[in-house]
């Protein structure tokens, strides 16, 4: 489970890649498929730079996350770094 949880953000990117390519096979392209997919793979890159950044954060550059993560997401992706890494891993980096 702690890897499935480290690559939470290319989960989400491999989800918005099939998003874009799945309606341009179709036949069926529009700009809401574009936009939905193009916010999922970014939401998936910065997400996995989250994850995967082993720094504990302070207050500010936590809520300067949220602000790039959309809020929403910040959480969940807060939630796959805890799952992802035990308190001594973060200990051993900060």
């Amino acid at each position: 489970m702690k890897e499935l949880a480290r690559y939470s953000g290319v989960i989400v990117m491999i989800i918005g890649v099939l998003i874009l390519a799945l309606p341009f096979f179709s036949g069926t392209t529009n700009n809401t498929n574009l936009l939905i997919g193009l916010l999922l793979v970014i939401e998936g890159f910065l997400g996995h730079l989250y994850v995967n950044n082993m720094k504990k954060g302070t207050i500010v550059g936590n809520i300067v996350w949220a602000i790039i993560l959309l809020v929403v997401p910040y959480f969940l992706f807060t939630a796959m770094k805890n799952l992802a890494y035990s308190k001594d891993e973060f200990a051993l980096y900060n």
